[in-house]
């Protein structure tokens, strides 16, 4: 997976959370735990499986944003050896060029 479709995903995956917590009014993370916890009544098969679909979205969420930072970490490693005075000069991930 490129470093352009993670960010891609994010975004997408930040939207999907947002339809749930606007309609539910609970963040993403605190439905989590109690999902995770076995918390939550599901009130049949429809509300299930949309308990199910936000659970997934959050987790992939979760993993899509550990590539990112890690990524990105790496990114500013690469920088930092040609670094002549304090200012740190930013440019494009070459990584996000090849999208």
């Amino acid at each position: 997976m490129t470093l352009s479709e993670i960010i891609q995903d994010l975004y997408a995956l930040d939207a999907r959370l947002r339809a749930f917590e606007l309609k539910y009014g609970v963040t993403s993370g605190d439905f989590y735990q109690l999902y995770q916890q076995g918390l939550l009544d599901d009130d049949g098969y429809e509300q299930s499986t949309e308990f199910t679909r936000w659970a997934s979205a959050y987790s992939l969420k979760q993993k899509r944003l550990a590539a990112f930072e890690a990524a990105s970490r790496q990114f500013v490693q690469q920088l930092k050896p040609h670094l002549s005075t304090q200012a740190f000069h930013l440019t494009p991930n070459p990584a996000l060029m090849q999208a």
